[in-house]
């Protein structure tokens, strides 16, 4: 899972004090559901330029 700290000025862009208040962000990405689904540990395989490693799981 992806997570962090969000720069303050995204959230003065949002209309956010952040003399007040500061954000933090996460997430579980599609990328890490297919990792889970398909037993692969390494994340490097989509960004794969050989379509038949990719081919495997569509």
């Amino acid at each position: 899972m992806g997570a962090g700290l969000m720069h303050p000025n995204v959230l003065k862009e949002g209309g956010v004090d952040t003399q007040k208040y500061s954000g933090f962000a996460f997430g579980f990405g599609l990328n890490r559901l297919a990792m889970i689904r398909y037993g692969i540990d390494d994340m490097r395989i989509f960004m794969h330029t050989d379509i038949r490693a990719l081919r495997q799981f569509a």
